[in-house]
This record gives C-alpha cells, structure tokens and sequence, in this order.
C-alpha cells in the first residue's frame, strides 16, 4: 500500500486462519496494515472496529448448512455491532460432488443476506481472498460505515435499533413467537446466543412462555439441518 491513505486499518485474525495460506498472502499485498493474531470469538478476520468477515470454503460452507452451524455463526455476527460479511472461498469443482440441494443453498443465501442482511461475497482462492480484504482496508480508510439508529418497532412503538429488530424478526420466524414473546425473550436472554443456550426449564421463566412452548422452542433450534 503507497502513502495515499492516511488511516492505519488493524486487521484481526484468528490464529485458526494462520493454517489457511491468506496471512502470506496479505504480506505479500500490503505490509503497511497492523496485523494481530488471536482468539476471536466470532469470524475469521476483524476490520478496525467495523468489520467482521467469516471465511469459508465452498466445502466447509455447505457442510455449515447442513449441521446449521453457519445460522450460529451468523447470529453471533448480527449480535456483534459490527457490520457482518461472508467470504465463499472456492469454485464448483469442490462442491459437484456434494449431495446437499441447490435449494437448500438458496435457501440459506436467502436467509443470510436478506434477512440477516449479512452480504455474501465470491472468491476463487486465498490470494483473491487477501485482496478482498485489502480492498476492504482501503475503502474503510476512506470513508466510515454508518452507525446503527435507532427506529420504531411498528407493532409496539417501542424505540429499538435496526439489529434488535433483526434479532426480533429471527425469533418471530418460530411457530408461537410473536412480537410480544419475542420481546420478553430478549429482554430476558439478551441475545440470541443466550436464547440457543437455554434449558427449556429457564425458558419458561420468561412471561408467556409455558411448558410447551419452551420446549418446541429448544427443539426446534437444537435439531439438526
């Protein structure tokens, strides 16, 4: 990277992605970006204190399908206060022999970036990889992503942030949430994380969540793809 730009960006990576080949090939391209590597306890790589970017083969993202482990890992992200991305590192030849359904990838590309608004970008291998993320840098040196307002929850009046609305939408999307439960879950757990983690006896501690109920909730998110 030449002197154009005057903000220094810190790139965190998580000591997992050191195996993966991009860190050379970010040296290779810019020497000028503070790396640090570490234990993130969510994504692969953090830009500044904007940008979280989970990085998954075409392999690994359909296998991720399937266990229901991307749905996590995106949640996480949502929960973040960072702008989430997801890089898919690959091309078909790694997924032709794959027997999981191209409407089932729809279906989840669907659920990732229209109603988790977590964007999902192609790359065909690890040097095109560190050059998105480089590109990356350089746009966030240029200029800042905007904060999260605050907007009016249209059922309740309530004034909550765009990602509370998303985490309430999530829950919403189970058979006996609505707008109410929904809520009284959040306020009780936090986060969605906290809600996953739940025993359906501390679910039903939440007002309006019988029994019953509790116990379709912690099926429904625990049963496998």
């Amino acid at each position: 990277m030449n002197g154009e730009y005057e903000k220094t960006i810190q790139i965190k990576i998580d000591f997992r992605e050191q195996r993966s080949g991009v860190t050379d090939e970010l040296e290779k391209l810019s020497g000028a970006f503070a790396f640090e590597i570490g234990a993130l306890p969510t994504g692969d790589y953090w830009i500044g204190d904007q940008i979280i970017i989970e990085r998954k083969t075409l392999t690994d993202f359909l296998d991720s399908i399937k266990s229901g482990r991307i749905f996590q890992q995106a949640y996480r992200m949502t929960q973040s206060g960072k702008n989430g991305l997801i890089i898919l590192e690959g091309d078909k030849s790694m997924v032709e022999a794959s027997s999981i359904s191209r409407k089932a990838v729809q279906g989840a590309l669907i659920h990732l970036t229209v109603f988790l608004g977590i964007p999902v970008i192609r790359s065909m291998n690890i040097r095109e990889t560190a050059s998105l993320l480089v590109h990356i840098c350089h746009q966030c040196q240029q200029q800042t992503l905007p904060r999260q307002k605050p907007v009016i929850h249209r059922n309740t009046g309530i004034m909550i942030t765009k990602k509370q609305c998303q985490k309430l939408f999530l829950l919403q999307n189970l058979q006996g949430i609505g707008t109410k439960k929904g809520l009284a879950l959040l306020r009780s757990f936090s986060t969605i994380e906290n809600i996953l983690n739940a025993s359906p006896e501390n679910l039903t501690k939440v007002h309006g969540i019988g029994n019953r109920l509790a116990n379709r909730i912690f099926t429904i998110l625990h049963e496998p793809f």
